[in-house]
């Protein structure tokens, strides 16, 4: 991918140090923000900023890249303006100036707080979000990404970030070796990092990332002045990843998800607040045939806070276990060992105890994984960003309604709910990458595993009914963001919970099928709970999938203050007694307004 370069780098050696991808910005605050970068070997690299873009006077610290990480870094600017637009360029340790873009700050409640008109300091926002990215042009638009060009022309500018609801990313490129990866890069195998010799498949993960990035210069410039969050869905690992919290599951997409999302972590998933912060850790065990006890003799468990992480993986093991759809399929070949168990105590520093007891005899690499949810505020609003790939336990399409069978795994579901009941905020907004009252039970003309098939929590009825009876009595509004299906749905569970489900950007529609035949409006009913779907998009079943291209992108508009200033052109932020909410839909080729929905706050108050 051409970057526009400046008079500095024109003149810089043909060794100097390059950005290969981004900028990307991420972490944003009323005062401050994150500006990731990828560098073409491991380098310095820093940010120049300022109000205009003929004055960028002021310097960010250097951040260091690193092998590995890809060579990928992060900024973090602080210190700024509440509600100000910065301009930005990139600059190397060798001095080298790379293009930027710009972003805007949030307001500061303490700015805006007037005792009589906004004593709480409210203020109006707006963000984007959808899912599905697919760029392969027999799953979608291809590369081209016509959605983007969209939103570069009628949203950038207008929302203050936006949300990525999973499927950034679909598996290209995943058997590119580490071979390939230091011939790249020009580094000697001694030079190889301990998670590349110990997972060596995420360097084909790295590269369908920069392969995203480097063939869609829209998506591109997107990211370089639109803030985002992120959740990751099963594209990001593999396509349909089940069970990868069910002790005993042995299947290879599943035992992939620490190596992928490792690498989500290390291009997109930086850019979220994590609940917990203790990391992926990647190692190389010994097994014996029968017996419970993993022995790393390079660990040390002690160190590790196993409250903060999830279950152990042990890992496919060959060079093509991120790739989709491998020949000798899901559960055929691999490690003998390869599969989830569980830690039930740490021993030592270098043994473990895990459950189930270990197939044969051998040495294999391992990982146990993280807890990558989280949550931030903006004004008003909560937003928890879920994790529904990571701790999922394997379903039974026989038995939807299993008791105590989880999505979440036990932990998430608890935090999400303590920390929706200790929340003091207006509206509630919990993005999962999966589909709420809607099935997704087909492939969209695809092959899938007809057994297993449902990614949504239809397939997870116990704990969706008592998450839903929970939202519902914590008496405000709560909006669930899903994406995964290829279509955009509204539905109105409660009176208080609703679902939104906005895409794809990119992606083929699915057929009426693949959904439960759920009609475009109307009741609705795929378990226990009838719900009324108002609006949703959809791509009939006899129209050929080389033309079930609909896109559609949903940007959502939090109204809580109203301006009624006394002289005409000054400014008075006076609260609404209701906050509300408006979603609009709209084409995602076009930008047309093709739906929208207003909720508001406090209504049951009066």
């Amino acid at each position: 991918m051409e970057f526009r370069r400046f008079k500095a780098e024109e003149e810089s050696p043909k060794d100097a140090v390059q950005i290969t991808h981004g900028p990307m910005l991420g972490r944003l605050s009323a005062d401050g923000i994150g500006i990731w970068a990828r560098t073409s070997r491991p380098a310095r690299f820093h940010v120049i900023y300022g109000m205009s873009p003929d004055r960028l006077d002021q310097r960010s610290g250097s951040v260091a890249t690193a092998l590995a990480h890809d060579n990928t870094g992060v900024v973090q600017l602080q210190g700024l303006a509440a509600d100000t637009t910065y301009f930005y360029r990139l600059v190397t340790e060798d001095g080298g100036e790379f293009a930027g873009g710009s972003f805007k700050t949030l307001p500061d409640p303490d700015v805006l707080r007037d005792p009589q008109f906004n004593p709480r300091g409210l203020f109006n926002f707006k963000f984007e979000f959808a899912c599905g990215n697919n760029q392969n042009p027999a799953d979608g638009l291809g590369p081209s990404l016509p959605t983007y060009d969209t939103l570069l022309a009628k949203v950038k500018g207008d929302v203050n970030f936006a949300i990525l609801n999973g499927d950034w990313l679909y598996e290209e490129t995943r058997g590119d070796s580490p071979e390939q990866w230091r011939q790249q890069l020009g580094i000697a195998t001694r030079q190889t990092p301990r998670v590349v010799s110990i997972a060596p498949t995420i360097t084909g993960v790295w590269e369908n990332y920069k392969t995203y990035l480097q063939r869609a210069r829209n998506l591109a410039e997107w990211h370089r002045h639109v803030p985002s969050y992120y959740t990751f869905d099963d594209h990001e690992i593999l396509n349909d990843v089940f069970g990868t919290g069910t002790a005993g599951y042995r299947n290879q997409r599943a035992v992939f998800r620490d190596v992928a999302v490792q690498a989500w972590f290390d291009y997109l998933g930086w850019s979220n607040p994590v609940r917990y912060r203790q990391p992926i850790h990647f190692g190389r065990g010994t097994f014996e045939a029968g017996g419970d006890i993993l022995i790393d003799p390079d660990a040390d468990f002690s160190r590790l806070d196993f409250n903060q992480m999830g279950n152990l993986h042990v890992h496919w093991g060959t060079p093509d276990a991120g790739v989709k759809d491998i020949p000798s399929g899901d559960i055929e070949g691999g490690d003998p060992n390869a599969g989830v168990y569980d830690v039930v105590e740490v021993l030592d520093n270098h043994r473990l105890r895990i459950r189930p007891a270990a197939r044969a005899n051998g040495a294999a690499s391992y990982s146990i994984g993280r807890r990558s949810y989280g949550s931030f505020s903006v004004g008003n609003c909560d937003f928890y960003l879920l994790d529904t790939r990571s701790h999922r336990q394997l379903h039974d399409l026989k038995r939807p309604d299993k008791p105590g069978l989880s999505i979440l795994g036990k932990h998430q579901t608890r935090w999400l709910m303590d920390e929706m009941k200790s929340s003091d905020a207006d509206f509630h907004f919990v993005v999962s990458s999966v589909n709420l009252m809607v099935p997704h039970v087909g492939g969209g003309g695809a092959q899938f595993d007809a057994e297993l098939k449902d990614d949504a929590w239809t397939a997870f009825l116990d704990e969706r009914e008592t998450l839903i009876e929970f939202w519902d009595s914590l008496g405000k509004p709560v909006f669930v963001l899903t994406g995964d299906l290829h279509n955009s749905f509204v539905v109105k569970i409660t009176e208080r919970v609703w679902e939104f489900a906005s895409g794809p950007h990119n992606s083929v529609n699915h057929r009426p099928e693949d959904q439960g035949n759920c009609p475009t409006n109307g009741r609705f009913q795929y378990g226990p709970r009838a719900c009324q779907i108002r609006w949703s998009t959809t791509a009939l079943p006899d129209i050929p999938r080389r033309n079930r291209m609909f896109p559609h992108y949903c940007v959502v508009q939090v109204n809580n203050v109203f301006n009624a200033p006394i002289e005409r052109g000054a400014t008075r932020w006076v609260a609404f007694p209701h906050p509300h909410v408006v979603f609009q839909y709209y084409d995602g080729l076009t930008g047309e307004l093709k739906y929208a929905e207003t909720i508001l706050a406090h209504i049951e108050e009066e």
